[in-house]
């Protein structure tokens, strides 16, 4: 009897080598472009259970040809929301956990703690002044401002093929 639960509980946990139980899942999140004056950024909007934060992972977006003025995205993979992301600067996971370390690298990133929410809403239409980029909208979060989040109202625009409707879910559960 031993011998056999020995080896049953052997074969169970074969099937479990792959998969790392004391880690959790990775933080969800989607791509975004907010406005900044008169310039933008894209940002990298994880989502935990009491927290959204917006981390910034490329500058300035423009339109070909830029004279060297900000970042141009390929025609080819403009509805794919991950070409927005500068992959050097995509680096803020170990910083999930370390609110201030994440504010303090970069002066655009924020948190907002989900119990200061007052609306999330979805607008479809298309952001005027984004030229030939397709967007699936713009989602915005009212909230109160903090010192981790300095803006009443953000307007978070869906760069590419994203689905709002998801997006929704996963920011309102």
């Amino acid at each position: 009897m031993k011998t056999t639960l020995i080896l049953t509980l052997a074969t169970v946990l074969k099937m479990f080598s792959s998969v790392d139980l004391l880690h959790e899942q990775p933080t969800p999140y989607f791509i975004a472009m907010e406005y900044k004056g008169l310039s933008n950024c894209i940002m990298k909007i994880y989502v935990t259970d009491s927290l959204i934060m917006g981390a910034k992972v490329n500058g300035y977006i423009s339109c070909q040809p830029n004279f060297g003025i900000g970042t141009s995205i390929s025609i080819k993979h403009l509805r794919e929301p991950e070409a927005y992301v500068k992959k050097k600067l995509d680096d803020y996971d170990s910083l999930l956990l370390d609110q201030t370390a994440f504010l303090k690298k970069d002066k655009y990133n924020f948190i907002v703690r989900r119990s200061d929410i007052n609306k999330i809403w979805h607008d479809p239409s298309h952001k005027w002044g984004m030229g030939y980029y397709p967007d699936t909208g713009k989602i915005y979060i009212e909230s109160t401002i903090t010192p981790g989040n300095k803006e009443k109202i953000r307007e978070l625009i869906l760069v590419g093929d994203q689905h709002p409707d998801q997006l929704l879910a996963l920011l309102n559960p």
